[in-house]
């Protein structure tokens, strides 16, 4: 018989990366030491929601398992070469390689003259008020990434459902801004870590997640009242 305490409080985040950070480096030294078969456990941790980041790139399921399986083999030579030196989190590691794996193979399969548009670099089209808010963040850029309380970004867990109505809706804004809001509500990573990932400083990633979630709500508010969508923003 088991007695649940209604007053037992959750781990700690931090409690709680900790040990999943001890349990992949834990896989990738039984990899390194040849154990070949460790691998899979890293595919099943990461497998759907590195295919959602790659086919929000790719907007096609075939290309994204194409894309992604070559990521897969890129990481697994990565731990065997021991490229990864364990200095950042393994899944912001992964997910770098996720994100540009489907960057090239956008430019090789979909472009003869690549012209996509970057998600880490400022917009060169679009109405003046993208402009202008593009030249407004690389001014916080410069001025040591600070950000004003206006555009700081706080995440609120979702449950299984409000995610599956969050992707929907992600593919109904731009690119740059659905990719990010991937990385952070989907692949669940934090300010720093989608930094590392983009390569962008702070400030970027703070100010693109908070015009991100403003689309966002834009285009679900057309579906949705307020205070349906209240928990995401």
């Amino acid at each position: 018989m088991f007695i649940f305490n209604d007053n037992i409080k959750a781990a700690p985040r931090k409690t709680v990366e900790s040990c999943m950070y001890d349990l992949e480096i834990n896989i990738i030294k039984k990899i390194q030491s040849g154990d070949a078969n460790a691998f899979e456990q890293i595919v099943d941790k990461f497998k759907d929601k590195a295919l959602t980041l790659s086919m929000r790139i790719l907007k096609n399921r075939e290309d994204a398992e194409d894309s992604l399986q070559e990521a897969f083999v890129k990481t697994f030579r990565a731990i065997t070469d021991k490229q990864f030196e364990e200095r950042s989190k393994f899944s912001t590691y992964f997910y770098r390689i996720v994100y540009n794996t489907a960057l090239d193979y956008y430019k090789k399969h979909k472009l003869r003259n690549y012209n996509l548009l970057k998600i880490d670099e400022p917009s060169r089209l679009g109405n003046d008020d993208e402009k202008i808010l593009d030249n407004f963040e690389l001014k916080i850029d410069d001025a040591n990434y600070e950000v004003s309380g206006a555009f700081i970004t706080e995440k609120r867990t979702l449950d299984g459902e409000m995610q599956l109505m969050v992707d929907r809706f992600l593919e109904q804004i731009p690119e740059k801004y659905a990719t990010i809001l991937t990385l952070f509500y989907i692949n669940d990573l934090t300010h720093e870590e989608i930094a590392q990932t983009l390569r962008l400083p702070i400030g970027t990633v703070k100010n693109r997640i908070f015009r991100a979630k403003d689309k966002l709500k834009e285009v679900m508010l057309k579906k949705h009242t307020e205070e349906d969508i209240m928990e995401l923003f």
